[in-house]
Protein backbone atom coordinates (compact mmCIF):
# COMPACT_ATOMS: atom_id res chain seq x y z
CA UNK A 1 0.00 0.00 0.00
CA UNK A 2 2.52 2.19 0.70
CA UNK A 3 4.31 1.94 -2.79
CA UNK A 4 0.70 2.48 -4.30
CA UNK A 5 0.65 6.04 -1.69
CA UNK A 6 3.74 7.07 -3.15
CA UNK A 7 3.75 5.92 -6.80
CA UNK A 8 0.02 8.20 -7.15
CA UNK A 9 1.25 10.62 -5.29
CA UNK A 10 4.31 11.51 -7.31
CA UNK A 11 2.81 11.40 -10.29
CA UNK A 12 -0.06 13.07 -9.43
CA UNK A 13 -2.99 10.81 -10.57
CA UNK A 14 -6.24 11.80 -7.84
CA UNK A 15 -6.48 7.48 -7.54
CA UNK A 16 -5.36 4.61 -6.75
CA UNK A 17 -5.10 1.95 -9.43
CA UNK A 18 -6.01 -1.76 -9.33
CA UNK A 19 -3.14 -3.90 -7.89
CA UNK A 20 -2.59 -5.61 -11.44
CA UNK A 21 -1.78 -1.72 -12.82
CA UNK A 22 1.59 -2.09 -10.90
CA UNK A 23 2.78 -5.57 -13.41
CA UNK A 24 3.50 -2.98 -15.64
CA UNK A 25 5.59 -0.24 -13.64
CA UNK A 26 9.41 -1.69 -13.09
CA UNK A 27 9.85 0.21 -9.83
CA UNK A 28 7.27 -2.40 -7.76
CA UNK A 29 8.70 -5.74 -6.36
CA UNK A 30 6.86 -8.00 -8.21
CA UNK A 31 7.13 -10.65 -5.90
CA UNK A 32 4.70 -8.63 -3.59
CA UNK A 33 2.03 -8.67 -6.14
CA UNK A 34 2.70 -12.26 -6.61
CA UNK A 35 2.26 -12.80 -2.82
CA UNK A 36 -1.17 -10.92 -2.65
CA UNK A 37 -2.33 -12.82 -5.59
CA UNK A 38 -1.16 -16.57 -4.03
CA UNK A 39 -3.17 -15.36 -0.98
CA UNK A 40 -6.39 -13.99 -2.74
CA UNK A 41 -5.98 -17.19 -4.56
CA UNK A 42 -6.07 -19.47 -1.70
CA UNK A 43 -9.00 -17.15 0.15
CA UNK A 44 -11.09 -17.29 -2.59
CA UNK A 45 -11.06 -21.25 -2.45
CA UNK A 46 -11.18 -21.48 0.67
CA UNK A 47 -14.35 -19.33 0.31
CA UNK A 48 -16.01 -21.36 -2.49
CA UNK A 49 -15.30 -24.82 -0.87
CA UNK A 50 -16.71 -23.28 2.69
CA UNK A 51 -20.01 -21.78 0.77
CA UNK A 52 -20.12 -24.73 -1.20
CA UNK A 53 -20.54 -27.09 1.39
CA UNK A 54 -22.57 -24.84 3.97
CA UNK A 55 -25.34 -23.93 0.91
CA UNK A 56 -25.34 -27.34 -0.51
CA UNK A 57 -28.36 -28.33 2.48
CA UNK A 58 -30.41 -25.72 1.30
CA UNK A 59 -30.18 -25.07 -2.50
CA UNK A 60 -30.50 -27.74 -5.08
CA UNK A 61 -27.22 -26.31 -7.38
CA UNK A 62 -25.01 -23.54 -6.35
CA UNK A 63 -23.24 -22.17 -9.81
CA UNK A 64 -20.32 -19.37 -9.04
CA UNK A 65 -20.97 -16.93 -11.24
CA UNK A 66 -17.95 -14.78 -10.57
CA UNK A 67 -15.31 -14.84 -7.28
CA UNK A 68 -13.37 -11.62 -7.01
CA UNK A 69 -10.73 -10.33 -4.14
CA UNK A 70 -11.11 -7.01 -3.30
CA UNK A 71 -7.72 -6.42 -3.25
CA UNK A 72 -7.56 -6.70 -7.26
CA UNK A 73 -10.49 -4.07 -7.99
CA UNK A 74 -9.87 -0.47 -7.59
CA UNK A 75 -10.32 0.88 -4.65
CA UNK A 76 -12.99 3.72 -3.36
CA UNK A 77 -10.39 5.47 -1.61
CA UNK A 78 -8.92 8.54 -3.30
CA UNK A 79 -5.22 9.99 -2.19
CA UNK A 80 -6.94 13.27 -1.02
CA UNK A 81 -9.09 11.98 1.51
CA UNK A 82 -9.20 11.55 5.20
CA UNK A 83 -7.44 8.69 6.38
CA UNK A 84 -6.69 7.29 3.08
CA UNK A 85 -3.66 5.29 3.88
CA UNK A 86 -5.34 3.23 6.04
CA UNK A 87 -8.16 2.61 4.02
CA UNK A 88 -5.33 2.03 0.84
CA UNK A 89 -4.43 -0.59 3.55
CA UNK A 90 -7.51 -2.04 4.20
CA UNK A 91 -8.45 -2.18 0.58
CA UNK A 92 -5.48 -4.37 -0.29
CA UNK A 93 -5.12 -6.53 2.09
CA UNK A 94 -6.33 -9.76 0.57
CA UNK A 95 -9.00 -10.72 3.17
CA UNK A 96 -12.46 -9.73 1.34
CA UNK A 97 -14.09 -11.72 -1.29
CA UNK A 98 -17.35 -11.00 -3.41
CA UNK A 99 -18.60 -13.53 -4.70
CA UNK A 100 -21.60 -13.51 -7.58
CA UNK A 101 -23.80 -16.85 -6.87
CA UNK A 102 -27.12 -18.20 -8.79
CA UNK A 103 -28.62 -20.36 -6.82
CA UNK A 104 -31.49 -23.00 -7.25
CA UNK A 105 -34.35 -23.77 -5.10
CA UNK A 106 -37.24 -26.59 -5.79
CA UNK A 107 -40.06 -26.28 -3.39
CA UNK A 108 -42.97 -28.66 -3.97
CA UNK A 109 -45.05 -26.77 -1.74
CA UNK A 110 -44.92 -23.62 -4.36
CA UNK A 111 -45.31 -21.09 -2.00
CA UNK A 112 -41.80 -19.55 -3.02
CA UNK A 113 -42.33 -17.74 -6.16
CA UNK A 114 -40.89 -14.29 -7.60
CA UNK A 115 -40.43 -11.71 -4.41
CA UNK A 116 -40.93 -14.69 -1.50
CA UNK A 117 -38.52 -17.06 -3.52
CA UNK A 118 -35.46 -13.98 -3.55
CA UNK A 119 -36.14 -13.08 0.31
CA UNK A 120 -36.19 -16.43 1.31
CA UNK A 121 -33.03 -17.68 -0.36
CA UNK A 122 -30.90 -14.49 0.99
CA UNK A 123 -32.31 -14.83 4.55
CA UNK A 124 -30.93 -18.40 4.06
CA UNK A 125 -27.80 -17.30 2.38
CA UNK A 126 -26.91 -15.04 5.62
CA UNK A 127 -28.41 -17.48 7.91
CA UNK A 128 -26.03 -20.43 6.68
CA UNK A 129 -22.76 -18.10 6.22
CA UNK A 130 -23.07 -15.70 8.70
CA UNK A 131 -21.24 -18.20 11.31
CA UNK A 132 -18.30 -19.06 8.71
CA UNK A 133 -17.58 -15.53 7.83
CA UNK A 134 -16.82 -12.53 9.62
CA UNK A 135 -18.59 -10.46 7.51
CA UNK A 136 -21.62 -11.34 5.29
CA UNK A 137 -23.13 -8.73 2.98
CA UNK A 138 -26.12 -10.17 0.29
CA UNK A 139 -25.87 -6.44 -2.18
CA UNK A 140 -28.64 -7.81 -4.49
CA UNK A 141 -30.53 -10.66 -5.25
CA UNK A 142 -33.46 -11.29 -8.20
CA UNK A 143 -35.41 -14.10 -8.39
CA UNK A 144 -35.74 -16.06 -12.07
CA UNK A 145 -38.91 -18.16 -12.15
CA UNK A 146 -38.14 -21.09 -15.07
Amino acid sequence: ARVIDKYSREHKLGYYPAIEFFRQVADVDQSLIDSVEQVSWSISKLAREEVQSRLRPIFSTIKFQSIQAEAFSLPSVRPNQQSAFEHLVKHYTPDTIKLELLVSLLRKDGDLRGGAAEAYARKMIYRWLKSVFEDVEVTASVAVDK
